[in-house]
């Protein structure tokens, strides 16, 4: 296999849907840069594992689904090997560049990489730990099914565990992307963080009782503190409480589709000059970029409204790309993807001027699809999102020097993505990894599953899944001891996902197949509850 000393540039491209590039002449429109890559290269489906960044970045880091080895909750934190490391351990020196805060700094992204610079806003990474997670278990110590002292061995292990990654970053970590006003609030609530973190080790019933009464939006204004007189607590709920209903206003109504985002939004442009001097750095050593983009989305953001402006100078090529691509997605959403092309193509000129480019293998993929650009169907719950609008994403890959053979067409998942681009490096794969890659015929049926929206409790919560095969498609619910079918479609016929046929006898062997496939792989979480592959399943809408 080919691929022998090539450096590697992994590019997520957060919520970029694969009908984005399914139409070769709108895509040569919309993205130049990224269509020249595939036209060169190879373009595939993908069917991620998950419907949402925190669900499914373990499936393109540890080649696992969102649920193994506990779930999503501490990211992966407790999976054996990141694919970054095995890198590291053949010779790679590693670096990432996000600007997403869902690569969350306690939650073990970080394994493997020699350099970081993460975009992070601590107030966002500590809201969603607590808000995500840590509140399900402190809901289930009020319940009495945790005790005082399993409560707090909770806290200090993985509110701890945030707490330390979050002061280790602002000493350790590259924080030249981030804008005057992120690192004014990063460095404030750093010191926070380390004050919280002696009293979470010398008082923890203290900062329990603060999370009892503290909302987790506003609980970054308190940190370190032992006691909060009331009305400080008030004036800090009043203000977190308009902040929130203005933005549920906003988000409701259909006629302004801009948001104000919580968090200080860093932008492609602001941080691609640096991946060309990171990537300069390395001189002759082999070397390894992980980016993670979030303009795509976050296209609704009205944070910079000089760069909404600014995107409107696609206007024109998005009208001929929608006439001639037959497109249905907003220009708002199409405008960010545009952006981040234009962004790309100034780091593949860097590529392509210092002679690297001939020796770099190029992944571009997305973690999940984005229901808001275009939905045939209303907003549904969060386990329920995975539609094609949902969880399809472009896989492209690229490298001057070619790529080995691709295999016969089965179905990829997030997982595979991955796995194919170490095959194309000619790096081993570890043995917790799943092999299936565009280079070896992929799978029978992708598997994208997730307990929906708050923390994973795999014995508890109800899990939802999706199993996508070559032609059809079922959804299914995990409720107890017992899994139901709950909608089958014909892909050939009805690619949009339209009709539900599950009540039809004729297709029923269809439904069999794909939940048999799905009891098999994942045997392990039907083991949990109980259910084995004899005992089957049931059909219906309810």
């Amino acid at each position: 296999m080919s691929g022998n000393g090539k450096n590697a540039v992994f590019l997520i491209i957060d919520a970029l849907r694969y009908d984005v590039a399914a139409d070769p002449h709108a895509f040569r429109l919309l993205m130049p840069n990224l269509a020249t890559l595939a036209e060169g290269g190879l373009l595939r489906r993908v069917v991620a594992n998950a419907q949402s960044t925190q669900f499914v970045l373990p499936s393109l880091f540890t080649l696992s689904y969102p649920l193994d080895y506990g779930g999503y909750n501490n990211g992966i934190r407790d999976r054996p090997r990141s694919f970054v490391e095995v890198l590291r351990e053949n010779g790679f020196r590693t670096a990432l560049y996000a600007t997403a805060n869902q690569i969350g700094l306690g939650n073990g992204y970080q394994r493997g990489f020699d350099i970081i610079g993460t975009s992070s806003d601590y107030r966002t990474q500590l809201e969603h730990k607590l808000a995500r997670t840590l509140s399900y278990d402190i809901d289930r110590w009020r319940r009495g099914e945790l005790t005082e002292l399993e409560i707090t061995t909770i806290l200090r292990r993985d509110f701890g565990e945030l707490l330390d990654r979050l002061v280790e970053s602002l000493e350790k970590h590259d924080r030249s992307i981030w804008p005057a006003r992120l690192l004014r609030t990063n460095n404030r609530v750093g010191e926070g963080c380390r004050a919280e973190r002696k009293l979470l080790d010398d008082n923890p019933s203290a900062v329990l009782q603060k999370l009892l009464n503290i909302a987790p939006g506003v609980y970054w204004r308190f940190l370190g503190k032992a006691k909060v007189g009331r009305l400080e607590l008030f004036w800090a709920r009043a203000q977190e409480s308009i902040n929130w209903r203005a933005r549920e206003l906003i988000a409701k109504q259909n006629w302004f589709p801009f948001l104000p985002l919580q968090y200080h939004q860093v932008i492609f442009g602001d941080v691609v000059n640096r991946l060309c001097q990171v990537v300069e750095n390395f001189g002759e050593q082999r070397w390894f970029m992980h980016m993670h983009m979030m303009d795509v989305h976050d296209c609704r953001s009205m944070n910079h409204p000089l760069h909404l402006f600014y995107r409107l100078k696609y206007w024109l090529r998005w009208r001929r790309a929608r006439m001639l691509g037959g497109i249905e997605r907003r220009f708002i959403y199409d405008s960010a993807a545009m952006y981040v092309d234009e962004c790309l193509g100034r780091f593949l000129r860097f590529m392509r001027d210092s002679g690297r480019m001939q020796n770099t293998l190029f992944l571009a993929i997305a973690d999940h699809a984005y229901q808001y650009a275009e939905s045939p169907r209303s907003k549904t719950p969060v386990g329920e999102r995975m539609h094609y609008e949902d969880i399809e994403v472009p896989l492209i890959m690229y490298a001057e020097s070619g790529l080995p053979p691709t295999g016969d067409n089965g179905v990829l998942d997030s997982r595979a993505a991955t796995a194919s681009f170490l095959h194309a490096l000619n790096v081993p794969l570890h043995e917790s990894f799943s092999s299936a890659s565009v280079f070896n015929g992929g799978l029978q049926a992708a598997i994208s599953e997730s307990c929906g929206s708050g923390a994973v409790d795999l014995a508890r919560r109800d899990i939802f899944f999706a199993v996508t095969g070559a032609h059809y498609k079922i959804f299914s619910i995990l409720s107890g001891s017992t899994l139901r079918v709950t909608q089958l479609y014909d892909l050939a016929v009805d690619p949009r996902e339209l009709h539900n046929r599950i009540e039809e006898p004729e297709l029923r062997s269809q439904a069999e197949s794909l939940a048999k496939y799905l009891l098999e792989q994942r045997q392990a979480l039907f083991t949990l509850r109980g259910i084995t592959a004899a005992d089957g399943f049931v059909y219906g809408r309810g």
